[in-house]
């Protein structure tokens, strides 16, 4: 057996590589592969906590999917290339779950790419002497296909006792797991909108839009103006109602939740979301902006299952105030695409309504429009209690969330999801009386500014043409 440096050795095609050195002490463990192992990169990275997360949460079979093929593809061969930086961020969690021993495997298309094993050596007190009973082995397979969780795992051991069963000799009797991890990762061609275009040139290109589950319920909104989304808007669209609406704007300042109330309204009518954006088809060519816009909602008007969400519309300004002729041209079309009765329903929201064209807002268009201003004090205890049970933060004392509410004065959604998390670092995942203290010194809230922006956000809203459903709270509510 050729000698390839203290830790890796070459058995035919494969490379086996001690890891012993670079695991904890209490851990012994080795990797067998077709080629050297990269140390790791920012894309194993990125992808390794929701590997990990499979085995704190005890689940036996997660799909991990992806929406850009290329993209899909270069993690799987960075996993596949830096394998080694996985099995060690799994070894270091081995003794947090109590793990004795841990078998890790990539599968490409049911061949092993690359496998290890990992343990704990006071499970063996040599590679021939079994001394400890009871226990817990985990099996963690990767693979891209969608396959049968025990042909998965008799591959993986398949493999191991076909080629390197002598480098881990007495210990192969005890590959019995207590549990299987299997963690596919597919491409996901149901949820991704894939549209073909050609330029004046013929030189084809594509668009490929993600489409994606609404993250918020219907229960995440202010009680005041469910009723009225509900009479309005899901009803009717529900029951596929001729009058029903085709389009909203949702108004309100920075970070009080316009794109959670989009999402909620997407997932009361069992649809999911399309985001649009100019970085999604604006082109720097001369007449390709409207090519663009034109494919890409030909495309959308055959789904009926989507809601079209354009968040921070405030690109699509006031024709008067266009500064160059394409962004008029882009007006006009966005203007068309509205007053198509037969697509979806197209959601938007904006901090700055006032630069907006107005013939966007008109009904028939944009029929309902719904304003929202900084949370009142019931609503910030929903959002509180809420953000808490996300982020598994415990309160010292049930009173805590009475004080924090109070001393939460205008504060808005997205500023009380920080401070839950800041008061919660302080306080190593438990709000007390002191990291609440600490953490409010960190914001400086401007409560005269704020009242005037809600202010002018209701005085808006006594102006607008269209139908209005408002949560603007009252001074003296907030």
């Amino acid at each position: 057996m050729e000698l390839m440096s203290n830790n890796v050795r070459r058995e035919g095609k494969l490379l086996i590589e001690s890891i012993d050195r670079l695991l904890p002490s209490d851990l012994r463990g080795f990797i067998v592969t077709q080629h050297v192992l990269g140390d790791g990169d920012e894309t194993t990275l990125l992808l390794t906590p929701r590997i990990v997360s499979v085995l704190y949460r005890g689940v036996q079979k997660k799909i991990i999917m992806f929406k850009d093929k290329e993209y899909y593809q270069r993690v799987f061969k960075s996993l596949i290339a830096n394998f080694k930086q996985l099995v060690l961020h799994i070894a270091s969690e081995m003794k947090l779950l109590d793990i004795d021993l841990a078998l890790i495997s990539i599968l490409n298309e049911d061949s092993v790419s690359a496998i290890s094993i990992i343990y704990n050596q006071s499970f063996v007190n040599s590679y021939t002497e079994y001394v400890k009973q009871n226990v817990n082995s985990i099996a963690i397979i990767l693979t891209n296909r969608n396959t049968n969780s025990g042909d998965a795992l008799s591959n993986s051991i398949n493999f191991l006792n076909s080629n390197v069963k002598k480098y881990y000799k007495m210990l192969a009797k005890h590959l019995q797991f207590n549990s299987l991890h299997i963690i596919v990762l597919s491409l996901d061609t149901e949820n991704v909108l894939k549209i073909k275009l050609r330029d004046d040139y013929g030189k084809d290109s594509s668009l490929t839009i993600p489409i994606n589950n609404p993250s918020w319920e219907f229960d995440n909104l202010p009680d005041r103006i469910k009723e009225d989304l509900y009479t309005l808007v899901i009803e009717p669209i529900n029951t596929n109602a001729q009058y029903a609406p085709r389009g909203i704007i949702i108004i309100g300042p920075p970070g009080v939740g316009k794109s959670v109330t989009a999402e909620a309204i997407a997932s009361e009518l069992r649809k999911k979301i399309v985001r649009i954006n100019p970085g999604v088809y604006r082109s720097m060519w001369y007449g390709m902006t409207e090519k663009m816009l034109l494919s890409l909602f030909s495309s959308l008007k055959r789904k009926k299952d989507v809601v079209i969400l354009v968040d921070d519309a405030d690109f699509l300004v006031n024709r008067f105030n266009a500064i160059h002729e394409a962004f008029i041209a882009e007006m006009n079309m966005w203007l068309n695409i509205l007053q198509d009765r037969e697509r979806p329903l197209i959601i938007m929201t904006t901090n700055t309504p006032d630069i907006m064209d107005p013939a966007l807002m008109r009904p028939g268009r944009l029929d309902v429009t719904v304003f929202m201003g900084y949370p009142d004090r019931k609503m910030r205890e929903k959002i509180v209690s809420n953000l808490c049970k996300k982020y598994r933060v415990k309160l010292a004392n049930e009173i805590l969330i009475n004080d924090l509410i109070l001393r939460t004065k205008w504060f808005n959604a997205a500023e009380l999801d920080s401070l839950v998390r800041i008061v919660a670092s302080k306080g190593r995942g438990v709000i007390t009386e002191d990291s609440l203290e600490w953490a409010l010194r960190k914001f400086h809230i401007n409560y005269g500014e704020r009242k005037i922006i809600q202010e002018s956000i209701e005085s808006y809203a006594s102006k607008m043409p269209n139908v209005v459903i408002s949560y603007i709270p009252k001074e003296h509510e907030i």
